[in-house]
């Protein structure tokens, strides 16, 4: 075959598919269609530059760690290997830590529940549930061995005994006095005509006790049934009863 310089060659023009490419080779030439060297055509490791289009639907191998930008942090490690803590690496905003929970059956470790909008914990057995300032009605039973705090009790009875949660208060003995423990010390003499019945006894009735350190009366003008007369260091109990509004004292 003649050289021909590039110079003395056709003007160009678009190729077609059954077009003829000649290639020399060891002094022999062979002819190569476009189609055979643009269609299926294999690579073998080449190194392409920024495509402007194309469709990588067929591609494999692609790594997500190098291969895919625009990821948030830790992402691309949670999409290699989506273990529980990898996802927690990749999100933010997350609240707490462990395994993944899901709906059904999940196993939560110590967790801290703010308002339940319903539940039912019928099935429960654990002892080691943390409540925050919850609203106790009236237990059939109960031990409070492990209790810790400051728990305020009024007029709370176990197994038959009253229980206190402080040493008992004194009020000065007065026309109208108004005690809120379940046992207190009055002290003086001034009569008492009237006493204010704590909340908890005032809706469905109940006792209180006093320990009289002064020699002081009461009266039926008030609330009291009958009138009487304290003794110093004996113990004088009042029940109240919400029909009559009235004190039942112990002794008079």
């Amino acid at each position: 075959m003649t050289d021909i310089a590039i110079s003395a060659l056709p003007v160009a023009s678009s190729t077609t598919g059954a077009d003829l490419l000649p290639i020399v080779q060891s002094g022999v030439t062979k002819q190569l269609t476009n189609t055979r060297l643009f269609t299926n055509a294999t690579l073998t490791t080449p190194i392409l530059g920024t495509p402007q289009s194309g469709t990588l639907t067929n591609c494999t191998g692609l790594p997500v760690a190098s291969g895919v930008s625009g990821l948030g942090a830790n992402v691309a490690t949670f999409l290699a290997t989506p273990t529980s803590a990898n996802l927690a690496s990749a999100v933010t905003g997350e609240t707490g830590s462990g395994a993944l929970v899901f709906a059904t059956s999940p196993t939560l470790v110590t967790p801290t529940l703010g308002t339940v909008a319903s539940g039912n914990i019928s099935a429960c057995t654990s002892s080691g549930m943390i409540l925050t300032a919850p609203v106790l009605g009236t237990p059939a039973s109960g031990v409070l061995d492990n209790c810790t705090g400051s728990p305020t009790f009024t007029n709370v009875k176990f197994s038959g005994l009253v229980v206190t949660t402080a040493p008992a208060p004194t009020i000065a003995s007065a026309t109208t006095i108004a005690p809120t423990k379940p046992i207190t010390f009055i002290s003086g003499t001034t009569a008492i005509v009237t006493i204010t019945a704590p909340t908890a006894i005032l809706s469905g009735g109940g006792t209180i006790t006093f320990i009289p350190t002064g020699i002081f009366t009461w009266t039926a003008a008030g609330n009291i049934a009958v009138a009487g007369t304290a003794v110093v260091s004996r113990a004088l109990s009042l029940t109240y009863d919400v029909t009559t509004t009235k004190w039942y004292p112990s002794y008079v």
